[in-house]
């Protein structure tokens, strides 16, 4: 290998722990200390910086259908991802799944739904023929066994709050997607 590298990116610490998780799993998860060792990581400006000897594990997709950050890889190049849309999967380094590309996907969320700001409308899918997901909705509640894809509504209490919201398979709880609202 050329000593080349490539540097993901994110915006915020919260998301540096979620792609973490999902470099771990592509890995070889906790299994795999010697190869973890490799991989840096920087909190002062949240970033992962993984070396060329690496590449060979395979493809490294951060989430659900996206793109393969080394195909088209030059050898000894540095190269730099920007994580900043939040839809990485989240995976469990512990018990990662055979197949994290089939995360849920959150596309949106409407705020102030019939011009009640406590109330939201989520957008979600689940990988085609993966069948129901589980919503928590940051708040204490859920909501079970949802369509495999559609819009979820929901209230929040009567208190502002920054809420996170996780969906996940329900038949594989191990992989979500999750991210965070505001309400006023």
């Amino acid at each position: 290998m050329a000593g080349g590298s490539l540097t993901i990116t994110v915006p915020t610490y919260n998301m540096l722990q979620q792609v973490a998780q999902r470099v771990s799993c592509w890995a070889g998860g906790v299994a795999a200390p010697q190869v973890q060792a490799q991989i840096q990581i920087r909190s002062w400006s949240p970033a992962i910086i993984i070396p060329e000897a690496l590449f060979s594990i395979g493809a490294l997709v951060l989430e659900p259908g996206g793109a393969d950050l080394l195909s088209g890889y030059v050898a000894g190049t540095n190269i730099t991802f920007n994580a900043n849309n939040g839809t990485a999967a989240f995976q469990n380094p512990n018990t990662c799944a055979a197949d994290a590309a089939h995360a849920p996907t959150i596309s949106t969320i409407a705020m102030n739904v019939g011009g009640n700001p406590l109330a939201i409308t989520l957008n979600y899918a689940n990988f085609t023929g993966d069948g129901t997901v589980d919503i928590t909705w940051g708040d204490g509640t859920s909501t079970l066994g949802a369509a495999e894809s559609g819009a979820s509504n929901h209230t929040y209490p009567y208190h502002p709050g920054t809420f996170t919201i996780r969906v996940a398979d329900a038949s594989v709880p191990t992989i979500w997607t999750e991210t965070q609202v505001f309400v006023p």
